[in-house]
Formats: structure tokens, sequence, C-alpha cells
């Protein structure tokens, strides 16, 4: 064969490879889109914990983390932290199982704080490897200039030692200086985090960093409500009621897509899955649905959606109307 014959064959075997190729997620149409996203199943079964077996008449903010190899005499290999939703007293409770995907068991209430304000709920807690320490974090109404954020230290997650307000509103920043709801997670060495700022039905959001989970910094440009994410005036993306993780190269977000309401309120819902930002600010496109069977249990008032990557899999934990159920990745 030839030069020019060789040259030819080349162009033609890019040519065919170019067309039985897959367009990059950018580029490519929403259901070519499903190739890059991550996918969902889901525990078809019973709620998996309601506020019932934990004894509450409302249950809220249920997440799990794995606590094997980090509690010597840990009842479990996993331990599920939850409150009540929106109680004037509040308290956070504690369930453990061997399964992040249940059955679980009441252990029961391990932490109130009485020394400011009340109703202590939305806990979030993370293993700081630095200190050999869980960190928890959750919102305390009448501490700080509002309902402000406070942080509670332990090393078995059953007997927690008050550290106090951990997150105020800056001098200057819009809002009325509400910032709970607070989640976290570690990027490299940096710790980075979300909370409102601000409440009521059209509240903002804020960005944190740390290097210590201890003391953290407000990004001073506020975070909207993310109507420019869903294209939807009437319609708004959770910050702290969501995840980030990575996928296949990417961060993602994975959280509720919800109308305008403060927390608490009746409202309607649903899970849905975006690309992120490198900076964490803005989702990378509209958000997709993650479409899951409906249960006879379940309702369209989804209270809370909390995110936990355990073992290279992404669980979801949410909660409708005081019942628990748990979603999981494939193939993450």
């Amino acid at each position: 064969m030839s030069m020019t014959e060789n040259i030819a064959q080349a162009a033609l075997d890019a040519a065919m490879k170019a067309n039985r190729a897959v367009a990059p997620y950018d580029y490519c149409d929403a259901e070519t889109r499903r190739m890059y996203t991550p996918q969902f199943d889901k525990k078809m079964d019973n709620p998996m914990y309601t506020a019932a077996m934990a004894g509450l008449q409302s249950i809220y903010w249920f997440r799990a983390i794995k606590v094997k190899g980090l509690i010597s005499d840990a009842k479990a290999d996993y331990y599920a932290t939850y409150s009540t939703n929106h109680n004037n007293i509040g308290g956070i409770g504690l369930a453990y199982s061997n399964s992040p995907t249940g059955p679980w068991t009441k252990h029961g209430q391990v932490y109130l704080d009485t020394v400011v304000g009340n109703s202590t709920e939305t806990p979030f807690v993370i293993w700081n490897d630095e200190e050999q320490l869980f960190f928890m974090y959750y919102q305390q109404n009448g501490l700080g200039i509002n309902q402000s954020t406070a942080l509670a230290t332990s090393v078995d997650m059953i007997n927690w030692t008050r550290v106090g307000l951990i997150l105020d509103k800056p001098p200057g920043f819009p809002g009325d200086g509400h910032t709970g709801y607070f989640s976290c997670f570690r990027n490299g060495g940096k710790w980075i985090g979300f909370s409102v700022m601000g409440g009521g039905d059209f509240g903002r959001k804020c960005i944190w960093h740390s290097h210590d989970g201890r003391s953290w910094l407000a990004d001073p440009r506020p975070l909207m409500g993310g109507n420019d994410a869903t294209l939807s005036a009437g319609e708004n993306i959770s910050r702290p009621n969501a995840g980030v993780f990575m996928y296949k190269g990417s961060m993602w977000w994975l959280g509720m897509l919800s109308a305008y309401a403060s927390g608490g309120v009746t409202t309607v819902a649903r899970p849905a899955i975006a690309k992120i930002s490198a900076d964490f600010r803005q989702l990378l496109d509209k958000p997709t649905d993650i479409y899951f069977p409906a249960l006879d249990w379940e309702t369209t008032n989804m209270q809370s959606l909390m995110v936990s990557v355990m073992d290279g899999v992404v669980y979801v934990y949410y909660n409708t109307d005081h019942n628990i159920g748990v979603a999981y990745s494939v193939g993450v």
C-alpha cells in the first residue's frame, strides 16, 4: 500500500471511530448523558426507620456513616444520627446497623444543647482524622445572631462534648443571620461547607471554607436559591440538603429540588443530580431528576435528603412524612 493509500486508510479509520464514538457529556443530548451520569437504585421495602421507631413525633436529617474501625466497641458497623423536625426543644438521636441500608436499631437520644437557646436539630457528623474525633455540626435556635450552627465532638458518637457556636453571620452579609442546616465534606486538605444564610421562604445560602473544621470563613459572595440552575422562578436547589461526590473525573451535586419554602412546612420536593463547578458555587447544568419507583408509604413531602459516600457507594437517605428510605448508586 502506497503512502497516499496509507494516509487515506488512516483518515477513513479515524472517521469511522469518530462515527462510532459517543460525544462528550457537554456536547451530547439528554438521553446520551445518562451514560455519564451516576445511576441509582432504591431499597424497595418498608421504611427502614421511622419517627415512631425512634420514639419521636417527627424525624429529620437522617444520615449514616461507617464507624467500623473508628470505634473499638461500636454497637454495629454503621451509626446514623437524626433529630426532631422543628421541635421547640429538639434533640439528636442515634441508631445503628450492620448495613447502610438497615435494618436500624434505636439507641436513643445522645445530645441536647441546653447551654444557650433551644431546638437542637439537623446533625451532620464527619470524622476528623487529624484529631481522631467525630465532629457533629447542628443548628441551635437563639444561638448567635439568630439560629446558628454549633459544634460538638465525640470519640464514640454517644458521649458528646459541646464546643459551641461555630458559624455566625459575618458583618455586612445579607440575611437575618440564620446559619443552620450545615453540611460539609473534605476536598483534599480543605473543608468545604454549605449552610443557609438567612431564613424564610427565600433565604440565601452560603459556602464556607476551613482548614481544620473548627474555624470557618464565609465566602462573601452570597449563593442565591438556585433558580438560575433549575430555570424555574418558583423552584430552587438545596445546598446543605444535598451531597457532593466525584464520579468519572467530575464533581457532582445530588440534592433536592423544591418550591421556595422554609424548613418544616409541607412542600413538594424530589431528588435530582447535576455536575457542579470546581469552586462548588454553581451547578454546570440544569439538574436531572432521579426517578425512583414510588413506594406505598412515600409522599411528595420530602423534608430532608442527606448523602453519605461509604466504600465507594453513594447512599441517599430521604425523609417523607417522618419515614426514612434509602437509595444507592450503581456502578459509581
